[in-house]
């Protein structure tokens, strides 16, 4: 397995590595990663080996950034082809993004097959790039294909989730989280790191709504990244409606399972509020690669999933008539958990493990 950096580029890979591990104890899973990014942290506690490489991401780096990644990617790329003639592994998969590059080209170099996951509707330009190393891409959105050369090479899987996405019931997700099973619950996050202008939109509109007895019936839960989380906890202590906020939320599963509307961002965790057939409020990010959360934000739209908020237009108002929209409608709240179930790809962690093992006897 090849990537990190993000849980979004990290948690197919652990998805698909579990899924590898139950299908046979001899299946044996190694990771190349960074110490920079998650997968430093969860991939060890997962009991899985990491090696690790030193390439750092070019996008949104300073000019002293950018002048070094020629040289940490040769290096990274070295680093790869030690670890392969040492393990010599009869397949990879490479899960997007910066950190999966130097690898998947190490083991193209070497004649190792390998399997590429295209997580977004609009894939990266690394997944693009890569996509003439790969014998097979994996792809969680259907219209992936188009932007993709050879497009032969792409199978529309669905993006590989946690076995424990969706397999919590709702009363012990809520109970997880100190809320009330009855009572309807909104979950805010904007990645592992947090989002800035969602925690601000979501902090005003929880002062405005506070004397709006529909709003003071609903409960929160909000993941604002360790950066406004203090901020976050003083401004709404003295909210009458239940507000549980936490800098990182763990245990994503029970979020979901204890919650009725998720506002976040639109990366691939997407794809695990379609699995938990959650209705949301899609707020892209405006400086994503390609785009790509965009792409993604307005699938689900067209498919009746999601409201999208463009961040330029993110306000307390613009958010709080978003929620009232879903929630205080129950219509249009069954009508989008409909569309979440329907756009939902489930089995894409099997899907892909097959493919997999298919390409070792190749």
């Amino acid at each position: 397995m090849a990537g990190g950096g993000t849980g979004g580029h990290l948690y197919p890979g652990l998805a698909v590595a579990a899924e590898l591990r139950r299908r046979g104890p001899a299946n044996q899973v190694s990771f190349i990663g960074t110490r920079r990014g998650i997968e430093h942290r969860l991939v060890p506690a997962d009991g899985y080996p990491l090696r690790y490489i030193a390439i750092r991401g070019f996008l949104g780096k300073s000019i002293a950034g950018k002048l070094a990644f020629p040289f940490l990617f040769a290096w990274s790329v070295c680093q790869s082809l030690f670890y392969m003639i040492a393990d010599r592994p009869d397949v990879l998969l490479g899960t997007g993004g910066y950190v999966s590059a130097p690898p998947v080209l190490a083991a193209w170099l070497l004649r190792v097959p390998v399997g590429l996951l295209a997580l977004d509707a609009m894939p990266s330009r690394a997944v693009r790039l890569l996509a003439g190393c790969a014998a097979e891409i994996y792809s969680g959105f259907p219209e992936c294909a188009e932007s993709i050369r050879p497009k032969r090479r792409v199978i529309f899987t669905g993006n590989p989730l946690r076995p424990e996405i969706g397999s919590v019931s709702r009363s012990d997700g809520a109970a997880r989280f100190g809320l009330d099973h009855a009572q309807q619950t909104i979950l805010l996050f904007g990645g592992s790191q947090g989002a800035h202008s969602l925690n601000t939109a979501m902090i005003d509109t929880l002062k405005a709504k506070a004397n709006d007895r529909r709003w003071r019936e609903l409960q929160f839960i909000v993941q604002t990244g360790t950066r406004d989380c203090a901020r976050a906890r003083t401004e709404l202590a003295a909210m009458p409606m239940k507000v549980v906020v936490l800098p990182y939320i763990g245990n994503m599963p029970a979020a979901f399972a204890a919650s009725d509307l998720v506002v976040s961002r639109s990366g691939s965790s997407v794809s695990e509020t379609l699995a938990c057939g959650l209705p949301s409020i899609l707020v892209p990010f405006p400086h994503a690669a390609s785009n790509h959360q965009e792409h993604n934000a307005r699938s689900l739209e067209r498919g009746g999933a999601a409201v999208v908020i463009l961040e330029r237009d993110l306000t307390a108002e613009r958010l709080a008539a978003a929620v009232e929209a879903v929630l205080f409608d129950h219509r249009t709240q069954r009508s989008m958990r409909r569309s979440a179930a329907d756009l939902a790809r489930s089995g894409a962690a099997g899907m892909v493990t097959q493919r997999l093992l298919g390409l070792t006897a190749t």
